[in-house]
């Protein structure tokens, strides 16, 4: 098993991850190869029809560089076809395959943290991809996103 491939499924069996789980956030659809793991995170049917997205992980070099994650369909094992990416307010800007269809726009994606560090470093520190954070980081993101009534103050 690769190191980044170990601290992941260390992280899959670790209490905060476990918690999302127990709370139906989130949860591992395939962790088969966990360089390529694929997730769900359960989300508002007024942005997620289906209730959940599932996501396709490349976690190579994790933790050290963030994850990039693609909304995956399951039953075809490929990308999610853009017309069934979330959609809603919060959800649109994240989920934006025109921006780029292989990645979320997200301050804890790899992809999309390039050329935003100016930016989201200093606006969402919480959320800016550190060595030190665990793949619960990128899913609360997600979660967030597409729960956006759960987490109203």
């Amino acid at each position: 098993m690769k190191p980044n491939e170990s601290l992941l499924k260390a992280h899959l069996e670790g209490a905060p991850f476990l918690a999302g789980v127990d709370c139906g956030k989130w949860g591992v659809h395939s962790d088969a190869d966990l360089t390529f793991p694929v997730m769900w995170v359960r989300g508002d049917t007024r942005l997620v029809q289906a209730g959940r997205v599932y996501l396709r992980f490349d976690a190579s070099e994790y933790p050290q560089q963030a994850p990039t994650a693609c909304p995956w369909d399951i039953t075809t094992n490929e990308k999610l076809a853009p017309g069934l990416w979330p959609k809603g307010a919060s959800a649109a800007t994240v989920f934006n395959p025109a921006w780029n269809a292989s990645a979320l726009y997200a301050p804890c994606d790899r992809v999309a943290m390039k050329g935003h560090e100016a930016g989201w470093m200093g606006l969402c520190p919480q959320w800016w991809w550190q060595p030190t954070f665990t793949i619960v980081v990128y899913l609360e993101f997600v979660h967030v996103c597409l729960n956006p009534a759960d987490h109203e103050s």
